[in-house]
């Protein structure tokens, strides 16, 4: 997953903004925080903290939900999902601001394309499922819209309401910004 975390050697410049409230973060296979100011892992954050963090898990019914149903039923491993799924990827705004989730949409922005899980879990809206980003990257090729229903095997129409939806969720007015946007986001 990409961030904007920049390390030099031991030292971490951070964005501006974090330190009115805590931004969690999932980095390098890790859960992060940063509190007043700091870069810490998860498990190096105060308990106060640790513990807030935990009861917006266990608040989180909708996610906690899924995540039974698919059989993650262990703590640990359900909260490292929620956190890397839900929390997301490092920002300028704060996640946690007294005490309240606050995770915002570009948290939702993962790169894990082929993630079965996408969608469902994390991206309440703006995530885009696997067929979507298929659909990008054809369109990215140039091709008209006929040739590119034809290589993704569906209908011109349904092509034509998926790509509206796709600019729905992108919050794209056009074509071309629906590929500027896609391609900020790595697609």
């Amino acid at each position: 997953m990409k961030t904007k975390l920049v390390q030099n050697n031991k030292r971490v410049k951070l964005p501006a903004g974090i330190i009115e409230g805590t931004e969690a973060f999932w980095f390098d296979s890790e859960k992060w925080l940063i509190h007043k100011g700091q870069a810490m892992k998860f498990t190096d954050a105060p308990t106060k903290i640790q513990n807030m963090v935990a009861e917006m898990f266990l608040k989180d019914t909708r996610s906690r939900d899924y995540l039974q149903k698919i059989g993650m039923v262990k703590f640990s491993e359900a909260f490292d999902m929620w956190y890397r799924c839900v929390v997301g990827a490092l920002d300028e705004t704060p996640d946690f601001k007294a005490g309240n989730l606050c995770a915002d949409s570009y948290n939702h922005f993962c790169t894990d394309y082929k993630c079965h899980h996408r969608g469902k879990l994390c991206s309440l809206k703006l995530g885009l499922k696997n067929y979507e980003v298929e659909t990008i990257v054809a369109l990215k090729e140039g091709k008209s819209i006929e040739r590119t229903a034809l290589m993704l095997c569906i209908s011109l129409p349904g092509l034509e309401s998926r790509i509206e939806k796709i600019k729905e969720k992108l919050v794209a007015t056009n074509m071309a910004s629906l590929i500027a946007k896609a391609t900020e986001m790595g697609i």
